[in-house]
């Protein structure tokens, strides 16, 4: 770099060889005679002088070299030659890069030395394998390394105390930037120095944390307070009055759970209006029904989104139970959502009252359907459902099924219909007690081997009836007197069971029903739609600034009334 820097201070001239500088200091010898000195005196030579070229006087080093150091040699000036000036440039680059080399590879050499002996050294000592901790499994995922980073970094502050500058200029004393805005603050290290800022923050902190504990003990020693009168008392007798602890915190958690009550217990305590009062116009039963994967069951797919499927059979279902049981719909879906479903399920309103989510009673993550708040004897209730969860108040008023996933081939809602038209009719007290006695088995392939059984049994009875004797049948003389029909005498009198006959009326009564339903089914949804279309109308009328003020002060809309 040296040389190009000087080579365009230099003049262009042409090369001259460089031998006869190099060879400048060497001494020359000759066969016969010694060194040559300055009296040397070159041999004659035949030829004339005017064939000779003139020799170029070459400077010899002197015979004696301390003389040659006693005078000093004077050299020109920087500039005034510039080939002797380029020669001198080389010589002195040429001889730093030898002294460079040769002092790499004295370094080499040195650590290559100590290479050898650390390994001896290493090899001598034999220190024992520290463990190393196990691999991470794979398997369970890509573990973090969160851990490894925070304690390298920590390694890295305790280990360095002030960052490096990376500035080759500076000074390794010198102050850098990072620590300059450390100023102020003495001894103490960055991650014990706590800004004036963050004291204010820690302070409004502690006070609010106070606050709020204050706050809490405070709303405990209200919540724990005796009763305000003997009502309420009575209302908890686990908790009386009293200032002794366990008492105190038994009020605490009645009042609480009073207080909690309004987003975990239903609406209402009775979900169904009361019966009626004549027994006649009463249903035997309560079947209270679920709705999803019981009567449908909805998925989603990227192709087609939600998608409902309606269970096989659960019309027939509905329309033939709907003269022997009050139905109820019980779902733990909000209402906003089955509403609409519910309208496209039951065109007909076959089911008499249907109830959602609000009406369930929330208990440990899931939403029980408590039988307890219809309104209705335990003894005259059934329940369908598919989550043994939904019912486990009242498990032995329940009928749990498999949950349908959409098969279109199921006739599980048919099969059932026997059973539960035979529970309807006969006459039962207490539906738990026949529930009881089809405990841990298929209810319709139980149902189906009982009534095989007594069938046998009833037709062995009437053979020998018909062998013994004959003698007329209540119905030849009901039909005598007239208070019979054509169809009942026919069935009495070729001796059919009791739930046979049963099972042909209600057959007759769904048969009826369809029939009216094929003839008048429009005009019903055509009134239905009538009657929500004039009740919409009229709850935007109410929330009408006039509306509401009329309602309010007790007037309202004479010509309406008069409607």
């Amino acid at each position: 770099m040296l040389s190009r820097a000087v080579l365009p201070l230099l003049r262009p001239r042409p090369c001259r060889p460089l031998v006869a500088h190099a060879l400048s200091p060497v001494r020359a010898y000759s066969r016969t005679q010694g060194i040559k000195g300055p009296d040397y005196k070159p041999p004659t030579n035949s030829q004339p002088e005017s064939s000779k070229e003139p020799l170029r006087k070459v400077p010899l080093s002197p015979a004696n070299p301390a003389a040659q150091d006693d005078q000093p040699l004077e050299s020109p000036p920087f500039g005034v030659d510039p080939s002797r000036d380029l020669d001198d440039v080389s010589g002195s680059v040429s001889k730093a890069t030898r002294r460079s080399m040769r002092d790499r590879q004295r370094q080499n050499a040195g650590a290559r030395e100590t290479q050898s002996e650390q390994e001896t050294t290493d090899a001598q000592s034999e220190p024992e394998l520290q463990p190393q901790n196990p691999l991470p499994d794979l398997r369970q995922g890509i573990p973090s390394t969160l851990d490894a980073e925070l304690s390298r970094a920590e390694q890295s502050s305790q280990s360095h105390a002030r960052k490096s500058s990376l500035n080759v200029t500076e000074e390794p004393d010198e102050p850098t930037p990072a620590d300059e805005g450390d100023r102020g603050r003495g001894d103490i290290p960055r991650q014990q120095y706590v800004s004036s800022s963050d004291r204010k923050k820690n302070a409004a902190f502690r006070y609010m944390y106070i606050a709020l504990g204050l706050g809490a003990v405070g709303y405990s020693v209200y919540l724990g307070r005796n009763w305000e009168n003997e009502e309420e008392e009575k209302k908890h007798a686990d908790a009386p009055s009293g200032w002794q602890l366990g008492l105190f915190w038994n009020r605490i958690q009645a009042r609480l759970g009073s207080t909690m009550s309004y987003y975990r217990d239903p609406v209402t305590t009775k979900l169904l209006p009361d019966e009626d009062p004549d027994p006649n116009m009463r249903f035997p039963f309560t079947l209270v029904l679920s709705l999803e994967d019981m009567l449908v069951h909805s998925e989603w797919s990227r192709e087609h989104g939600w998608r409902v499927a309606k269970r096989p059979g659960v019309d027939y279902f509905l329309r033939y139970l709907g003269s022997y049981y009050e139905i109820v719909l019980f779902t733990s879906q909000p209402m906003a959502v089955v509403e609409g479903l519910l309208r496209k399920l039951d065109p007909y309103s076959t089911i008499r009252w249907p109830l959602f989510r609000e009406a369930t009673v929330y208990k440990d993550g899931h939403h029980v359907k408590d039988l307890s708040y219809l309104n209705r004897d335990l003894k005259k209730v059934l329940i369908m459902d598919t989550d043994p969860n939904h019912v486990q108040n009242q498990p032995e008023n329940a009928i749990i099924l498999p949950k349908w996933k959409g098969d279109p081939n199921d006739q599980t809602l048919i099969q059932f219909i026997p059973f539960l038209e035979y529970l309807a009719t006969m006459g039962f007290e207490d539906a738990r007690e026949v529930l009881k006695s089809f405990e841990g088995k298929y209810i319709p392939a139980e149902f189906a081997r009982r009534e095989k059984l007594l069938r046998e049994k009833f037709e062995k009875q009437e053979a020998e009836k018909r062998g013994h004797k004959s003698k007329k049948s209540l119905g030849s003389l009901a039909s005598f007197l007239g208070l019979s029909k054509p169809h009942e005498e026919e069935s009495l009198g070729e001796g059919k069971m009791l739930w046979d006959q049963i099972r042909e009326r209600g057959q007759r009564q769904y048969m009826e029903f369809e029939k009216k339903i094929k003839e008048e089914g429009e005009k019903w949804l055509a009134e239905r739609d009538a009657e929500e279309k004039r009740m919409q109308e009229e709850a935007m009328k109410n929330m009408k600034l006039g509306g509401w003020f009329s309602g309010v002060v007790g007037g309202g809309d004479k010509p309406a009334e008069k409607k």
